[in-house]
């Protein structure tokens, strides 16, 4: 599985080697739980990383474009007529062509919180939880934008669609796999 942390109220620590291998073996112990839990936790990780929204600058438009030309002309030494001039001319040709999402590069902005997701386990008092989180102080409120390069609706809440609502289907689904293996077990008695 993945790294062990004790969680008492709201701080959470790692444990130690030692009981790291005692919390492998006791889910070793029922390895239906232990299989289930890894391979949710890990799909989720692993479409969570995949579809987190990165800032980009969003694509230039047109005119943005017929300013920039500008912009480079009066650097050249044009005069602001001139310029104007030559820009719209380009314009009328066809020179400038609005960007589009693809176009989209990774802003410096960016904080990077897509690398900043993290899968394991909690000892909770005397529950075992699995987890998917992001360590990103802000990742509550990280929403997708207009040119986010993902499957998400517009202004959706990413940790929402992409950790919690799969963690809670996860849930359900090992309630449902235990269930088949306790029924499989009292068929077999």
């Amino acid at each position: 599985m993945a790294k062990v942390f004790y969680k008492q109220g709201n701080a959470a620590i790692s444990v130690s080697d030692e009981l790291e291998r005692l919390v492998n073996q006791l889910l070793d112990a029922n390895p239906i739980i232990k299989k289930t839990m890894q391979d949710e936790v890990e799909r989720i990780y692993q479409d969570a990383y995949r579809e987190w929204p990165v800032r980009v600058d969003p694509p230039k438009s047109a005119r943005s474009k017929m300013m920039s030309e500008m912009s480079r002309l009066r650097k050249e030494g044009e005069s602001a007529s001139r310029a104007y001039a030559i820009a719209k001319s380009m314009e009328e040709k066809g020179k400038f062509v609005p960007g589009d999402a693809s176009e989209a590069k990774i802003s410096d902005k960016s904080q990077d919180s897509k690398n900043k997701l993290q899968r394991g386990v909690i000892i909770d008092g005397e529950d075992i939880v699995a987890f998917v989180r992001n360590e990103a102080p802000y990742a509550w409120a990280i929403r997708t934008g207009q040119y986010t390069l993902n499957d998400l609706a517009y202004g959706t809440r990413t940790s929402n669609e992409l950790l919690w609502s799969p963690m809670r289907k996860a849930g359900d689904k090992l309630v449902d796999v235990l269930a088949d293996d306790l029924i499989n077990q009292a068929k077999k008695r």
